[in-house]
């Protein structure tokens, strides 16, 4: 006996019962899923259906196919060559950076002056007192219309309003 023969003799009766587990399991496995398999098979066919229909009609895949190329060509041709133009003529957009506030910030702002308490400023050392800029009790609940807002203290209307003249003389 040739010891290649002996080798192979030996490895077929160690591998053959691994192939003989797995084609079972694979048997099974088969089994199981064989109404998956077949419902998989089913929907493939729907799937292929209208393109199976639109078969017939050989000009339109023609005609979109090469309509299909034609965009696809012009489209890239015409990015590559707008970015080309733009670095040559030095047309790169800077991302702009905000000036001043924005309505967010503005918001953000007030709200936190609305939420944090007034400072009181003390002086230091014994410099010179404070001025209480606080608006007094008795000016908290003035109101516009207990005051006859929009009439003078003789209940005319006030100096500074300024009145519209009527002209009559061309009919407008």
């Amino acid at each position: 006996m040739d010891y290649l023969s002996v080798a192979l003799t030996v490895l077929y009766y160690i591998a053959y019962p691994i192939f003989f587990v797995l084609s079972l399991l694979l048997s099974i496995l088969a089994i199981v899923t064989a109404p998956l398999l077949y419902l998989g098979y089913y929907f493939l066919c729907g799937l292929w259906y209208p393109i199976h229909f639109l078969g017939k009609f050989e000009t339109l895949y023609i005609f979109f196919g090469v309509a299909v190329l034609i965009g696809v060509l012009t489209g890239t041709s015409l990015h590559y060559a707008s970015g080309f133009i733009i670095s040559v003529l030095n047309l790169e957009s800077q991302r702009e950076e905000p000036r001043g506030r924005t309505l967010a910030s503005f918001r953000r702002n007030k709200q936190r002056k609305m939420e944090d308490p007034p400072l009181k400023l003390e002086p230091k050392f014994g410099g010179l007192p404070m001025i209480d800029l606080t608006p007094k009790e008795e000016y908290m609940e003035w109101e516009w219309s207990k005051q006859g807002r929009g009439k003078g203290r003789n209940g005319l209307i006030p100096p500074n309003t300024i009145l519209e003249e009527d002209s009559t003389e061309d009919g407008f």
